[in-house]
């Protein structure tokens, strides 16, 4: 009998037309971005060596106008060398410009690391860093660290660099990119769309209740596991598409990639209560290895908490409303300085988790300076918080019962 529910389920699931045009929109989104968005799109990491060659000649004309006028000494007040300085930025912008058109991206690399390219105001593209931040000059500083970490791991791979590689346009590094960022919760979204109608739908035929020689609380636990292994089949389908279409362009990347992470000082003094952070990577390998274990705990929590309000409210409208209500939930208060929220740190909330990829670089703890906030933590809050959910969903099965559930469809 649970074979025959579960593949009946499963086909059902298959033919909902909401998850149909669902599915269909999700295509359609990763075939603009892949073949239309990303090969036009422009990367923090993009290198125009026309603009720089302009930048040259701009240095130079201002060392002429100090040979000119004999300003080539220090500065009388700060000491400051600007012309030697001046020459030394000719030189490196030079070489990177000769570097980069000889197709020599490891000497590029190398070059562009000494910091006369790369742009730090990077960091304002993002709403949780410009929210309040307390000390944006050290968010400059990180983002600087973090895309040293990121090119030295380009040196250290041993492995042939291309410019999309540079640019982070390769398929691994797309997928990375878009787990660290708040474009993740379209994951977890995902989840609570498919799952929204998995006991309401049923409440449209009179025939349900006949009932099915299956209890009710069995039933549940069936159509949750069902959308369990159909979320996560059409999130491995769906990412499957873009890894082809963004490899044929850009080429696969490799596992042996550095992602960059923030951890907390090792250091045990402070310096007037604020602790510096340090900076190290992962592998890519080992980033995905860490996301596949969250991910499939948080869709599986967001199934039994759409079971449970399914039970209390009946209509799947509402059910996708709140869930997606309570994922976003953090934005509600979030801030640079809070760590707490009705007495209760953050650390200690599962909603802090939802946001998974920053947890898992360490960048969810940098944002609050809370060292509280790490992904062994965040497993484990993931799971009480499901325990909780098990049993209240039990409870709650039990007093909304299957005749009660499907009364007024009759």
């Amino acid at each position: 009998m649970n074979k025959s529910m579960i593949v009946h389920e499963f086909k059902m699931m298959m033919k909902n037309k909401k998850n149909v045009l669902f599915i269909i929109a999700l295509v359609s989104l990763i075939l603009s971005y892949c073949l239309l968005v990303l090969p036009a799109k422009e990367t923090p990491d993009s290198f125009d060596a026309e603009e720089m060659k302009l930048d040259i000649k701009n240095l130079e004309a201002v060392s002429q106008g100090m040979i000119a006028r004999g300003g080539t000494g220090t500065g009388g007040f700060t000491g400051a060398a600007a012309f030697a300085n001046n020459m030394y930025s000719q030189k490196v912008q030079s070489r990177m410009v000769n570097a980069f058109e000889d197709d020599n991206l490891n000497r590029f690399i190398r070059l562009r690391m000494k910091g006369f390219d790369y742009s730090t105001e990077v960091v304002g593209r993002d709403w949780m860093l410009i929210s309040g931040a307390p000390y944006p000059g050290l968010d400059q500083g990180r983002n600087a660290s973090i895309t040293n970490l990121r090119y030295q791991g380009y040196l250290d791979a041993n492995i042939p660099v291309t410019y999309e590689m540079i640019e982070q346009k390769t398929a691994l590094q797309t997928i990375v990119n878009f787990l660290l960022g708040t474009t993740a919760f379209m994951v977890l979204f995902c989840a609570i769309y498919f799952s929204s109608d998995m006991l309401s739908k049923d409440r449209q035929h009179r025939t349900i209740l006949q009932g099915l020689p299956i209890g009710w609380y069995r039933l549940i636990n069936v159509k949750s596991m069902v959308a369990f292994f159909y979320t996560l089949l059409i999130l491995f389908g769906l990412l499957l598409l873009a890894v082809i279409i963004i490899s044929i362009q850009n080429g696969f990347g490799s596992f042996k990639l550095s992602v960059p992470i923030t951890i907390p000082s090792t250091q045990p003094d402070d310096y007037f209560g604020y602790r510096f952070s340090e900076y190290d990577t992962i592998s890519m390998a080992k980033f995905l290895l860490l996301a596949l274990g969250i991910i499939p705990i948080l869709i599986y929590l967001f199934i039994r908490l759409n079971a449970i309000l399914s039970l209390l409210f009946k209509n799947s409208w509402i059910v996708l409303m709140v869930s997606t209500l309570l994922l976003f939930s953090e934005r509600i208060y979030y801030s640079r300085t809070l760590t707490e929220l009705f007495g209760i740190e953050i650390s200690n909330m599962p909603q802090t988790y939802f946001d998974f990829g920053r947890v898992i670089s360490g960048e969810k703890y940098y944002l609050v300076q809370l060292e509280a906030i790490t992904y062994g933590k965040g497993i484990i809050v993931l799971l009480s918080t499901i325990l909780v959910l098990e049993a209240t969903l039990f409870v709650v099965s039990r007093v909304v019962s299957k005749r009660r559930f499907y009364r007024k469809a009759a």
